[in-house]
């Protein structure tokens, strides 16, 4: 199997429970995305993060920032898709 490499915007987290916030006010919202494990490359205070389209990044900053949650950092990253 091919694996083709695509960018993404991922957000980490400082713990579980922000992460887990992340997640309902997302879903709450119908913003784009999902938890994943945060990948290898990334150090991370959680064992989460969002994945969401690197076209994205843009819209979750603003999420983020109107909606007061709390989060490490925001990346754009090429990952494996299959």
């Amino acid at each position: 199997m091919l694996n083709n490499r695509e960018k993404f915007t991922v957000v980490t987290f400082p713990n579980t429970s922000t992460a887990l916030a992340m997640e309902a006010a997302c879903n709450a919202q119908g913003m784009p995305g999902r938890i994943i494990p945060v990948p290898d490359r990334i150090n991370a205070g959680c064992g989460f993060a969002w994945l969401a389209a690197e076209e994205d990044r843009i819209k979750l900053e603003n999420f983020l920032e109107v909606k007061g949650l709390v989060f490490d950092c925001v990346y754009t990253l090429e990952l494996d898709t299959f």
